[in-house]
């Protein structure tokens, strides 16, 4: 069999669909509404279901739209059992919303039957000429109901009679049986039409009964609602009531409206529109043919589109309680005569039940007036009793805190107090621990009294303890059960109990407690009685508590004064305490810093001043005396000690007085700051002196300069300004790390110190720069001469640590008044000679003259352009190739780099190269050439062109950068370019400097498998032990040994051991710079791997470079 789900707000109706389909054998299930339906279906998945049209919440149609849009059981069939419409508007509405078969209410069981057999594909077990019955139309008067039950009776036994006669008459002819059909369909008809008006007096008949026997407002109202929206076969229905004053809504039910829509909407003006109509005129109003906007009718905004209305007063002949409404006729365009008088019915019904309501609640409320009244006064009689019985308690208990010695015997006799003059049972003191909110019991009297020493606060929950410890407020129980009193440790009937905090400064520190056999024995009044109680009690227990830790707080002061003196005498400061005479206290210290005995201060107060410096004594003496008129003094100064050592101290007093302002001591405390002061006096020299050699700074040197001009000017002499700059300074931090490089800038100061005048100046520009300045200068050869000192006594090696090092510097000169007439002319041009002196490679001295200007705006134009070289995409990488020496056959090539600058042309890397390392570019471009040489091979080999290695030049700089390694293998990574056709050259400084360092990452280089050379190899200072542990692929003998290979028998010596030593290390060796066939001829004999030179090819731009290896 099948599921079925009846889905109806009528309980009669799905009870007798429940019958009726049960005896099939279908499984049943059954809903209230449209929404209780969707969950039902949802959950249970049904073969059919069976819904009303009309319900709350949620009716027929939009359940029926919901339930096609639920997952699993949208296409479940459907089945429309109605009365609210007839059969055209049910069919249209069935259309609308996919639903095939309609039963109307009330239809034959059989009928009922064969239609759920149809819509569930199930065979019919009988052929029924029966046709659904249809409710039939309204009649024009409500009162011709009666009648027109009677003539459906009439008809009804009618027809009986006809069947019954047609059926006896056996052979009648074949025409007869088309009268017995008609007659069956009379009897139906009939049947259909008792039973729609049966539904309609049944609706009246329960309103009445419902209502007669409702007593809520709310209720009634909404029995009411129901019920003439059933009548009247309406979508919407709502009643108002007003308020006593009649000014607004009192009650505002509505039926069919959405609760969603319900929440948002605005209750109706009582008195506004059709309805303040209604009210006034006390008549009903009919009106049809609206176009849906509820405001054109006095109705919120928000509520639902009306298209036709009902609206009836609800007025017995005194008043009129409010109105009722009917919106949207269900299967007509408006409401009928008969809605409108049945709509009268029912407000005419509601109006008398309402009334007799309120007339109801009139007489409650005067009952319960009186009812009140009575108990108020009993109350107050109690009150009074219990009050006067509080109040002599409180008597009786001030008379004993009066005389309590100690704060045991106080809480024992409070409590015997309470139970004997106040006659209750019991009364119970205990303190509560914060931290584990445990109760002690203190003391108790009354019998029975707890037998247990302390409990938990949890047990004494019932009997209201814990309200009171950690509420802050007293609590009652009323009638204490059994249980509790048993589990507290009693066996008395226990009825009340009242717990009162017992507080000290408002944080509660134990509980006071009375039990009471009889129930009610506290009332408010006697509870505030009992908290001043309390609070006495609380008083006394602090004030004792207090007298006790007073004797115990003196004798503690005691032991902390001698504590604090132990203490101060810990310190490094001096504390001192005296009068206008003597020292009153003098702490240890003093000793220590002041080297004088403590003894000696005593007996000479004197001494203290006699300590100072004697520079500084007055002022320190007229501070002390200043206490007499202000309260404070700070003061700094110095003081002697025996042994002669001066220590810089500082002193802070205050003046104490008395409440008159008389002096009674003052209280001082000195601080050594001999630190501090050395750290300020630093702090000063660095203002003037560079941290780091000790010569002045540019601060102090402008200073100088200033006044040597002033000088210089009033005499008639000259000045002269030396920019020195140390030549490859840069590359010793590089090589050696900064702490070498610092410890040879304090070697370079001390002897420039050394190599000028005492009257003339050296000052640190930063960096590895220097300034001199030269006063009293006659002419200019004088200058010349201390610059020849310079470079005399820079001559000498620098032994740093276990370091030789020779140093060589570049100076540019400058003259006063000849070059400038102020610093910064002077300090520029002089810098301008310098970079002009660096040209020509070292130890080089210039005078300042006006074409090096010229030079130096070249410069800084160069400088500029380089900057914005890489952005402008201004490189390019030439290749110059690399030959096997054994077969001709170019094996890889060599990266170069050029500047194409758009207004210079091809700028000479010898010019370039050095200004990015200068100015720390040198990186950057490092990188991209790496990128682009990559670039280059892999796109090479895409070509087919033969697979190469191409080396790059590494600078000191790009290869101690952290992620060097890191940036290499991305960079790879990147190309899909195999690590074995990139090889790195480094020249034999960078590899020997920090050898131990380099080792790592060069072996980090090997791991990626990139090929590593050692350049322009013989030039440095190579060590055999380090180089041995490298990880290199080839030696790069430098072009300055090959270039003579054929003439110079010392370089054809070098150049065949380093081709040597490199076989012997495992390496191949390439020599650079060849451009002779005696050279190549030399080389081959010697067993050179591979050369590079112009006799092969000059570098190339990469395209021509690309048609070089393909000829190859």
């Amino acid at each position: 069999m099948a599921t079925i789900l009846i889905v109806d707000d009528h309980v009669l109706n799905r009870q007798f669909l429940m019958v009726l389909l049960g005896y099939s054998g279908h499984r049943l299930m059954e809903a209230a509404d449209g929404v209780e339906g969707l969950k039902v279906a949802g959950a249970r998945r049904p073969d059919l279901i069976i819904a009303d049209i009309l319900m709350p919440n949620m009716d027929g149609y939009e359940f029926v739209t919901r339930l096609r849009a639920m997952p699993g059981v949208g296409q479940t069939p459907v089945m429309f059992y109605t009365a609210a419409y007839h059969e055209r508007e049910a069919s249209v509405m069935a259309l609308a919303c996919g639903v095939r078969w309609i039963l109307p209410k009330p239809s034959a069981p059989e009928l009922i039957l064969r239609t759920v057999h149809e819509a569930l594909g199930l065979p019919h077990h009988a052929e029924l000429p029966l046709e659904a019955t249809h409710p039939p139309a309204e009649v024009p008067r409500l009162a011709e109901i009666d009648s027109q039950l009677n003539e459906y009776l009439v008809e009804l036994e009618t027809s009986s009679h006809m069947v019954s006669k047609l059926a006896q008459d056996r052979s009648a002819p074949d025409t007869d049986l088309q009268g017995l059909e008609q007659g069956v369909q009379r009897l139906s008809k009939a049947l259909s039409s008792l039973q729609a008006v049966s539904m309609r007096l049944t609706a009246l008949i329960e309103l009445g009964i419902e209502m007669a026997a409702e007593r809520d407002p709310e209720r009634l109202l909404s029995i009411g609602c129901r019920v003439v929206q059933e009548i009247c076969l309406a979508r919407y229905a709502a009643i108002g009531m007003l308020d006593t004053g009649d000014t607004r809504l009192k009650h505002y039910v509505t039926r069919g409206i959405e609760s969603a829509v319900r929440a948002r909407m605005a209750v109706p003006a009582p008195h506004g529109g059709v309805l303040g109509e209604v009210l006034a005129a006390r008549a009903p109003r009919r009106i049809g043919g609206l176009d849906g906007d509820p405001r054109a009718l006095g109705l919120p905004e928000s509520h639902p589109p009306v298209h036709s209305l009902l609206a009836v007063p609800i007025a017995s002949q005194e008043r009129c309680f409010g109105w009722l409404y009917l919106a949207d006729k269900l299967g007509a365009d408006t409401f009928s005569e008969v809605d409108e008088r049945a709509a009268v019915t029912v407000a005419a019904q509601l109006a008398v039940i309402y009334e007799n309501l309120a007339l109801y609640g009139e007489i409650q409320r005067q009952h319960v007036q009186l009812r009140m009244e009575v108990e108020d006064r009993k109350r107050a009689q109690e009150a009074l009793r219990k009050t006067l019985r509080a109040r002599t308690v409180m008597a009786e208990c001030n008379h004993v805190m009066v005389h309590a010695r100690d704060e045991k015997s106080l809480l024992q006799d409070m409590c015997r107090t309470v139970v004997e003059a106040g006659r209750y049972r019991m009364a119970w003191i205990g303190y509560t621990d914060p931290k584990t909110g445990e109760v002690t019991r203190a003391a108790e009297a009354g019998k029975p009294a707890p037998r247990a020493s302390h409990v938990r606060t949890a047990q004494f929950d019932p009997l209201a303890q814990r309200p009171a410890t950690s509420g802050n407020r007293s609590w009652m129980v009323i009638d204490v059960p059994a249980g509790a009193a048993e589990e507290a440790g009693t066996d008395a009937d226990l009825d009340m109990a009242v717990s009162l905090p017992l507080r000290d400064q408002g944080k509660v520190f134990g509980v006071l407690t009375i039990y009471e056999s009889e129930p009610n024995a506290f009332d408010s009044e006697q509870i505030a009685v009992l908290e001043e109680l309390a609070d006495d009690i609380s008083y006394g227990v602090t004030s004792l508590r207090t007298r006790a830790a007073r004797e115990k707080a003196e004798h503690a002061l005691r032991a902390t004064e001698e504590k604090l003196s132990s203490i101060l005498d810990s310190i490094d400061n001096v504390v001192w305490s005296a009068d206008e005479n003597r020292f009153l206290y003098l702490n240890s210290v003093v000793e220590k810093m002041y080297g004088r005995p403590v003894s000696a201060f005593y007996r000479r107060r004197d001494l203290w001043f006699e300590a100072v410096h004697p520079e500084e004594r007055m002022q320190v003496r007229r501070a002390h005396a200043g206490l007499a008129r202000q309260p404070t003094f700070t003061q700094e100064y110095r003081i002697v000690r025996p042994d002669g050592s001066v220590r810089w101290v500082e002193e802070r007093a205050r003046a104490i007085r008395d409440r008159n302002g008389r002096l009674l001591r003052i209280d001082g405390i000195v601080i050594d700051i001999s630190e501090r002061k050395a750290y300020e006096a630093r702090i000063e020299y660095l203002a003037d002196h560079d941290a780091l050699t000790g010569l002045a700074n540019r601060n102090l040197l402008g200073d100088r300069i200033t006044q040597a001009m002033a000088q210089a000017r009033r005499s008639g002499t000259m000045l002269a300004l030396l920019f020195l700059d140390l030549d490859r300074f840069k590359g010793v931090n590089d090589s050696f790390g900064h702490a070498l490089g610092d410890a040879l800038l304090l070697e370079v100061s001390s002897r420039l110190a050394h190599a000028v005048r005492e009257g003339d100046t050296v000052a640190r520009q930063g960096g590895d720069e220097f300034i001199i300045l030269l006063t009293g200068v006659q002419r200019p050869q004088d200058v010349t001469a201390v610059a020849y000192k310079i470079f005399d006594t820079f001559s000498q090696p620098f032994h740093i640590g276990n370091h030789e090092l020779f140093v060589s510097t570049s100076i540019g000169a400058t003259l006063y008044p000849t070059d400038g007439d102020d610093m910064q002319t002077l300090l520029r041009n002089a810098d301008t000679a310098m970079y002009r002196a660096k040209e020509e490679r070292g130890n080089a001295f210039q005078f300042y003259s006006r074409e090096m200007s010229i030079r130096a705006l070249e410069r800084a134009e160069l400088e500029s352009a380089l900057r914005r070289a890489l952005e402008r995409d201004e490189f390019e990488l030439f290749y110059q190739p690399k030959v096997a020496t054994s077969s001709g056959r170019i094996i890889g090539a060599e990266a170069l780099i050029r500047w194409n600058h758009p207004e210079m042309g091809l700028v000479s890397p010898t010019r370039f190269i050095p200004m990015a390392e200068e100015i720390g570019l040198i990186v950057p471009i490092g990188d991209w050439v790496i990128h682009t040489a990559c670039a280059q091979n892999k796109a090479w080999q895409r070509a087919g062109l033969p697979p190469i290695s191409v080396s790059v030049n590494l600078s000191a700089r790009q290869f101690r950068r952290e992620g060097l390694v890191e940036s290499v293998a991305q960079t790879l990574q990147d190309l899909d370019l195999d690590a074995r056709h990139l090889e790195l050259e480094l020249t034999e400084s960078i590899v020997m400097n920090s050898a131990e360092h380099f080792i790592r990452k060069l072996k980090e280089f090997e791991d990626l498998g990139v090929q590593l050379s050692i350049d322009d190899f013989g030039t440095g200072y190579s060590s055999l032990s380090y180089l041995k542990r490298f990880p290199l692929h080839h030696l790069k003998i430098d072009q300055s040994f090959v270039r003579d290979i054929a003439t110079d028998a010392d370089d054809a010596a070098i150049t065949s051991t380093v081709i040597s030593l490199g076989h012997s290390l495992n390496l191949k060796v390439i020599a650079e710079g060849v451009e002779t066939e005696e050279q190549v001829a030399f080389l081959r004999d010697h067993n050179c791997d591979e050369m590079q030179g112009y006799y092969f090819s000059k570098p190339l731009p990469a395209d021509q470079f690309a048609c070089l290896l393909q000829q190859a």
